[in-house]
């Protein structure tokens, strides 16, 4: 549990005793040379009675695209590694005046594009429950260094599952909040209008924590949600073929029911659009992300300079050519694809108005995760990222191999702070 204690520096240096004998995960690309310090005045506050808030001494790690003052920000490439952070993110400076302690950066998959986490600066990072799998990505550094014991929580980013998909390969628990704009202030962008910034942790509690310092509400206990009587839609089109992961989800599903919620089987004909549209972020990206380069006072290159010194993967070096080039995308386009997005709202809504749900059951990816090599079979489509709904992932069970699988819920932004209450009652229906 995520409270305030008064043994800070003793939980800072186990977690830096875990990232050392751990460093083989790739997890982490930097740590804070500060936070020993940082700990032993919240210790000596604490003897006071003194307490900064609700996170008071407790360590995160965060993920290398958000920035932390005064520890690099290189968003995983090479080229970028010298790059200084000159102020905290906005959610960084929410967490910080809550007590949080800031450990150290986390590994990624290079500028955020992948559902694997492999960059030019940290490498692949492997999964703590089999090192020889993914931990997803591309958040997959802050995943894998809270599974690890690291830290006790992370923060992430997530544009089309970030979040969610390593939280769900590593078994935790990942919330992509509702969009807001106003978090992403200091997060390095991929696409400004699907971005968002959220945490993960190992209870649906913690995570609950965290959103609540984030979102500046009054940090308090979820409100207790009864499984009996609860509907939910559950979405089989977003099932893969993947038999494991089907036995552990079929297996959910039936303890859920037997507790007493109501799951009923829908249908989104919106899904095949939705698989066909084509990515706007490729157009935002090279817009956005030379914008905020050109901000660093350190960075004194461009995103074309980064492509032609080879300081980024050789394997993401046509996927930022293909970027680059779409800054010439039709604007019309773009603002179809923002209508299209619009729609995939509108069809949410009036499905769980149909059906009579609170909201929507699915599998966060379609398949277990897989060998480092492998690219992952996909997530379910981006209904979170199109609709800017909040979604929360969480561990459904585990295969006969040891690896997870997660359930993802998705509901109106309206009801954000009722998602997590769900979430937790289906945790408790899932022990």
């Amino acid at each position: 549990m995520l409270t305030p204690h008064s043994h800070s520096l003793a939980q800072v240096e186990s977690c830096l005793e875990n990232a050392e004998v751990h460093r083989t995960l790739n997890a982490m690309l930097s740590l804070n040379p500060q936070v020993c310090e940082e700990a032993r005045q919240c210790d000596r506050e604490a003897a006071r009675g003194q307490w900064r808030g609700p996170l008071h001494g407790i360590p995160l790690v965060v993920k290398d695209n958000i920035a932390c003052l005064g520890l690099p920000v290189s968003c995983g490439s090479r080229g970028l590694q010298h790059l200084i952070a000159t102020q905290d993110a906005w959610v960084v400076q929410r967490l910080r005046s809550a007590g949080a302690l800031i450990l150290g950066k986390t590994n990624l998959s290079e500028f955020a594009f992948d559902v694997r986490s492999r960059s030019s600066l940290g490498g692949d990072v492997r999964n703590p429950l089999d090192a020889a799998v993914t931990a997803g990505g591309s958040s997959g550094g802050s995943a894998a260094a809270v599974r690890a014991g690291i830290a006790p929580a992370a923060l992430g980013t997530d544009t089309g599952g970030s979040i969610r998909i390593p939280a769900a390969y590593t078994g935790l628990v990942g919330l992509r909040p509702a969009f807001r704009r106003a978090w992403l202030r200091g997060v390095a962008p991929l696409s400004l209008s699907k971005d968002t910034v959220g945490p993960m942790a190992h209870s649906v509690a913690d995570v609950a924590r965290l959103h609540q310092v984030m979102s500046q509400q009054p940090v308090d206990p979820l409100p207790s949600v009864r499984l009996r009587g609860l509907r939910l839609g559950v979405l089989p089109a977003l099932f893969g073929n993947d038999p494991a992961q089907r036995t552990v989800l079929d297996r959910a599903f039936s303890r859920l029911s037997q507790a007493g919620c109501a799951l009923i089987t829908v249908h989104l004909p919106l899904l095949e659009a939705i698989r066909q549209q084509p990515c706007a972020s490729l157009y935002e990206f090279g817009i956005s992300f030379q914008r905020w380069l050109s901000q660093q006072p350190s960075a004194r290159v461009s995103l074309q300079q980064l492509v032609a010194e080879g300081n980024v993967l050789p394997e993401f070096v046509p996927f930022l050519q293909q970027h680059l080039q779409r800054q010439r995308m039709v604007e019309r386009d773009w603002h179809a694809a923002r209508q299209f997005h619009r729609q995939v709202k509108n069809a949410l809504r009036a499905l769980l108005v149909e059906h009579n749900v609170q909201g929507l059951l699915y599998p966060t990816a379609k398949a277990l995760p897989v060998s480092l090599e492998k690219m992952p079979p996909g997530c379910a489509p981006e209904l979170a990222a199109m609709s800017g709904w909040p979604a929360v992932t969480q561990c459904a069970g585990y295969a006969t191999t040891g690896l997870p699988v997660g359930l993802e819920l998705l509901m109106p932004p309206e009801h954000e702070n009722h998602l997590l209450a769900v979430a937790q009652a289906l945790e408790n229906g899932l022990r």
